[in-house]
C-alpha cells in the first residue's frame, strides 16, 4: 500500500513537471519552454541581461527560436552577428520573378520589388516658352511611376528625396521654334538655387519649327547627402524656344519630354 502510494505521488509530480516545467541546459534560471545558456553565465534569479543572453539559444511554447536572446518575438529572432549560407550561390534566383530581401528598421526581414519601388518617371505636363539666356524649371505632370523615395511638386518642379543616397537620373527634351545655332542646354540645379549638379547642351545648326523639335538627352549621377535634398530639373538656350510635351510627325505622335530618377 505505501508502495502504491509512493508511485502516486511519483506520477503526479511527473505530471507536473512535464506540463508547467521549463526545460534548462547550463541554466537552473529556465526563460522560455527549451533554454541553452552557451556559456553559463545567466543568473539564478531574475532575468539574465542582453550580454549574458548573447551566448543563449532558446525556443518558446509557441515554437519561436531565439539565437542570442531568451525572449524571440519572430519564428527566427536573431539578436545580433551574421547569418551565412555556404551553398546559396547554387541556389540562383529568377530576375523578375524573385523578390528583394530588405529588412525593416527592427531587423524583420522582408521582400520587396526593388525595381518598382524605386523608380520615378514624369513627363512634361505642356509646351513651355522659354526665353533666351534664361533657366526655367520644367514642370512635369503628376509622375507615371514614384516610391516613397521621392515627392514631387507639380506646382513648382522641385523634387525631394525622402532618403540620402545615390540616384541615377535621365532627363530628354525637345526644343521647336528656333532659329538657327541655338545652344540647348538641359541641367539639374539644387534648391536653393546654386551651380548646376549636371548638365548637357548642344548646339543645333539649322532652324528648327514646328511638332518635331531637336532632341537632348543627359543622364548623371546625384548624390542626395539629407532626406529633404531637394533638385529641379531647367532648360536654357541662347535664344527663345519652346520644349514641347509631346512631338507629333508623319510616323505618329507621343512623349518626348521626360525625366526618370532611379535609387542605386
Amino acid at each position: 500500500m505505501k508502495k502504491m502510494q509512493t508511485m502516486m505521488v511519483a506520477c503526479a509530480i511527473s505530471s507536473s513537471f512535464l506540463t508547467y516545467a521549463q526545460m534548462g541546459i547550463g541554466t537552473q534560471n529556465p526563460q522560455t519552454t527549451f533554454h541553452i545558456d552557451g556559456s553559463k553565465d545567466n543568473p539564478a534569479t531574475g532575468i539574465p541581461s542582453a550580454a549574458q543572453q548573447d551566448n543563449d539559444f532558446s525556443v518558446t511554447s509557441s515554437a519561436k527560436v531565439g539565437i542570442g536572446t531568451a525572449f524571440p518575438a519572430e519564428k527566427l529572432d536573431v539578436a545580433s552577428g551574421n547569418a551565412r549560407i555556404r551553398n546559396i550561390n547554387s541556389n540562383i534566383g529568377i530576375g523578375g520573378t524573385d523578390r528583394v530581401v530588405v529588412a525593416d528598421a527592427t531587423g524583420v526581414l522582408k521582400t520587396i520589388d526593388f525595381t518598382a519601388y524605386s523608380l520615378f518617371h514624369a513627363r512634361l505636363a505642356a509646351n513651355q516658352s522659354i526665353s533666351s539666356s534664361t533657366i526655367t524649371t520644367l514642370l512635369f505632370a503628376a509622375p507615371i511611376a514614384t516610391s516613397p523615395f521621392y515627392s514631387y511638386n507639380t506646382g513648382t518642379g522641385v523634387m525631394t528625396f525622402n532618403q540620402p543616397g545615390n540616384y541615377l537620373i535621365t532627363l530628354q527634351a525637345s526644343f521647336v521654334n528656333m532659329p538657327a545655332d541655338t545652344q540647348l542646354l538641359i541641367g539639374i540645379r539644387p534648391v536653393p538655387d546654386a551651380n548646376y549638379l549636371g548638365r548637357g547642351s548642344h548646339y543645333n545648326a539649322v532652324a528648327v519649327s514646328g511638332t518635331v523639335g531637336e532632341l537632348m538627352n543627359y543622364t548623371t549621377v546625384v548624390v542626395a547627402p539629407t532626406a529633404g535634398y531637394q533638385i529641379r530639373f531647367t532648360a536654357a538656350p541662347n535664344q527663345n524656344a519652346t520644349i514641347i510635351a509631346t512631338e507629333t510627325g508623319s510616323t505618329g505622335s507621343g512623349n518626348v519630354t521626360n525625366v526618370t530618377v532611379q535609387k542605386i
